[in-house]
């Protein structure tokens, strides 16, 4: 690693304290470096709060006239929620600009580049671009696409049940899994699940041990519209429910006034997921966490909806005949493969309290 890049991994390392704030913006991180010697480093860490750059600018106790920035995203170049990162590093006179990843929004794309090299500023990109990019998976497609990244929960014992026949669940997975299922939700824009999970454990669905500031939204899919008016769902700021025209109209009216209603196009008498994401991606959100249960997971991930996966698995064994599987969809889709099964890439294993947390992509 020369030392361009070993100042790039410590502009990663700031961007990641980004992580369960900055979202739907990109984590980002910045360091000054001057004579050789680091001057001011920032991060990107809260949605509408000033940018890594601004940070890096004010955390320095010297001048930064003549520094060169290490960024891991291309500076920003319009007037948003804050002003152009552009303006900022050529009114603070560095003399150079080493970015990992180019900016994917098509307001900013090649543009930052473009200004600072015009200002006289010397520009390199893709230092460490693969890692630089990697931070932000929502980011990069919500750009692209318009459609939120999603990101699909299981926790399930060794032979793949997430409940047994009388629906019990609680609790499979350790208290360390559980922990790690906040965070998850504390990085997602909206978590959802289905209606056989709502009426079955009633979850809030909020974050909880992890500080956030502001919770995510919450989606319910009911195509028939039986979420109860008391469920703890409700509790929560943001709630949507996503249904469909069989719905009951004189049941929508009367649910709370913090319940968003989506009437939504339905698919063999489901809610579209489809139709869905294109309606969430509408309404800013970017990233989508996926809760449950196997009716649910199996139809993002066969309908190839699903971007990860996340999978916990815990040191225990349920059996049965009627005991639920952790991912369900219909055996005609098996039957219409020529191979066996679907193979995300596996990108790591680790341990969670007694359990095994598996993190893969559906690329």
């Amino acid at each position: 690693m020369d030392r361009h890049e070993g100042y790039m991994a410590r502009a990663i390392e700031l961007a990641r304290r980004g992580r369960y704030a900055a979202h739907p913006n990109p984590m980002v991180g910045a360091v000054l470096v001057k004579g050789g010697k680091v001057i001011g480093e920032g991060a990107h860490l809260r949605y509408g709060g000033p940018h890594a750059e601004v940070n890096a600018v004010r955390s320095c106790k010297t001048s930064p006239a003549g520094a060169a920035v290490y960024v891991t995203l291309e500076p920003c170049s319009t007037y948003g929620k804050t002003p152009p990162c552009t303006e900022l590093l050529i009114r603070s006179g560095v003399k150079e600009v080493y970015y990992g990843a180019k900016d994917v929004n098509p307001a900013h794309s090649g543009r930052g580049a473009a200004i600072l090299r015009r200002a006289g500023i010397k520009v390199k990109a893709g230092v460490l671009g693969r890692d630089c990019e990697a931070l932000n998976p929502a980011f990069n497609k919500f750009m692209r696409t318009g459609l939120p990244y999603v990101t699909v929960k299981i926790a399930q014992s060794l032979d793949g049940r997430i409940a047994d026949a009388a629906g019990r669940s609680r609790w499979i997975s350790s208290p360390e899994s559980r922990l790690e299922a906040h965070k998850l939700r504390a990085e997602a824009d909206a978590v959802l699940a289905g209606i056989g999970t709502l009426l079955a454990d009633d979850p809030r669905l909020n974050v909880r041990g992890v500080k956030v500031l502001r919770q995510p939204w919450i989606v319910a899919l009911d195509s028939s519209f039986r979420v109860p008016r008391k469920a703890q769902i409700f509790q929560n700021e943001r709630v949507l429910i996503a249904t469909t025209r069989k719905a009951s109209v004189t049941a929508m009216k009367k649910f709370p006034h913090n319940a968003r209603i989506m009437v939504l196009p339905s698919e063999n008498g489901r809610v579209s997921l489809q139709a869905l994401l294109k309606e969430l991606g509408k309404l800013g959100i970017a990233h989508v966490l996926v809760e449950g249960g196997g009716r649910v997971a199996g139809s993002f991930v066969s309908e190839g909806l699903a971007d990860r996966f996340i999978c916990f698995v815990a040191p225990m064994l349920i059996g049965g005949t009627d005991s639920k599987n952790s991912m369900v969809w219909p055996d005609e889709l098996n039957a219409a493969r020529k191979e066996l099964g679907l193979r995300p890439r596996l990108v790591s294993v680790t341990k969670a309290g007694p359990d095994l947390m598996l993190d893969l992509r559906f690329d």
